[in-house]
């Protein structure tokens, strides 16, 4: 009887031992949390810009680089169409981009001086093509059918913001007339001339004006409606739309 009860007590020491060293092992490795303000090694964070750039729904249409505010350094101008349907096609968008150390992160996005992709009716769309010239973004437009049309439009950044500096604007008919009128906002100064054309006789007749309109506010890039933008004179007879 005495021989059993040692066993028995030798057999829990034992027992109480094991356990003992099992659970300090488990103390000393316990299991490992990840940190919870780390990023995770195979995520990325976003590159500085906007991701409306690299969308799906984008498609490129044209591309310009040059100096747009005079600091020497290249910014780049794009021009997407952004597949958003409008009552003449789809919608444009202008993307201004400036490089910061490395990267090209966007400076401006614009929507309303690229025309619809059907503004230029039987002629298809009108966006013809963009260009940098003098710090200036320069837009031609082109269109119409039996009267033909076409649009030069040039925004320069200023006052903090991007506004309309020039406008040249030509309507006309073939054998019949054509209008041309270079307006420059800022001055108010505006030259005009028609062109009245008479194929059967083989004649032109050439008309030129100085005009005048000075405008207090001038039109901002933003919203702006190509050729939908009207001009009349106490003077004159002649109206412009640029």
């Amino acid at each position: 009887m005495l021989n059993t009860l040692k066993k028995t007590r030798f057999i829990i020491l034992l027992l109480g031992l094991f356990f003992l060293v099992t659970y300090c092992k488990k103390q000393k490795n316990p299991p490992q949390k990840a940190p919870q303000n780390e990023t995770p090694q195979n995520e990325t964070k976003s590159p500085l810009i906007n991701k409306s750039i690299a969308s799906n729904n984008l498609t490129l249409l044209d591309k310009a680089t040059g100096d747009l505010n005079n600091d020497k350094i290249p910014e780049k101008v794009m021009i997407y169409d952004n597949g958003n349907s409008t009552d003449f096609g789809t919608e444009r968008e202008i993307h201004i981009l400036k490089k910061v150390n490395t990267k090209w992160i966007l400076w401006k996005k614009s929507i309303g001086p690229i025309l619809p992709s059907k503004h230029g009716g039987m002629m298809g769309d009108p966006f013809e093509r963009i260009s940098i010239e003098k710090n200036c973004i320069v837009i031609y437009h082109s269109g119409g059918s039996r009267q033909k049309w076409s649009y030069t439009h040039r925004y320069r950044y200023q006052n903090n913001t991007w506004q309309l500096i020039g406008a040249t604007t030509q309507f006309g008919i073939p054998c019949d007339y054509f209008e041309t009128s270079t307006y420059n906002p800022s001055t108010g100064n505006i030259d005009y001339k028609i062109e009245l054309e008479n194929c059967e006789k083989e004649s032109t007749k050439i008309e030129e004006k100085k005009l005048f309109k000075k405008l207090e506010i001038l039109p901002l890039m933003d919203g702006f409606y190509p050729g939908n933008n009207e001009l009349k004179f106490s003077n004159s007879k002649v109206t412009i739309f640029y």
